[in-house]
């Protein structure tokens, strides 16, 4: 299954918004493309972690993520969120017809409660100029 969830990148004093596609398939593995930092590559094992001890959990499947545009560098544990929430809506294991109408940015801690992000502004400014009806931040 795919679906798509919205993240932004923040250079400066301007942001980015940055599409997350989450795809599940048959077979195993973790791909992650898109040009992400380590920080980003890293973001399987404390998704992982947080979805289990919330009660969901990371599908045994295979799980590919594309960040667009996939020319930009992401940077940052901030995409933890938009990761997560895009593999539980591909997974099945939630379900919403509105997750593609916000910008959804928060780094995850292992009990899956969520850090603060630096760049909030940005991001609510770039949110109300491209029309999405909101944007969900820790």
């Amino acid at each position: 299954m795919l679906t798509k969830v919205f993240g932004s990148a923040v250079f400066g004093v301007d942001a980015t918004t940055i599409t997350v596609e989450v795809n599940i398939d048959k077979g195993i593995g973790y791909h992650l493309v898109g040009l992400p930092d380590n920080a980003i590559k890293e973001s399987c094992y404390r998704i992982a972690a947080a979805l289990k001890n919330t009660g969901y959990e990371l599908p045994g499947k295979k799980i590919t993520i594309n960040m667009a545009p996939a020319d930009l560098r992401k940077e940052g544990s901030a995409y933890d969120a938009t990761l997560a929430i895009g593999i539980l809506e591909a997974s099945g294991q939630i379900k919403s017809s509105e997750t593609d109408q916000y910008i959804i940015m928060g780094e995850l801690s292992l009990d899956g409660s969520l850090q603060p992000i630096k760049g909030a502004l940005p991001i609510a400014i770039k949110a109300k100029e491209e029309g999405f009806k909101g944007f969900i931040l820790p």
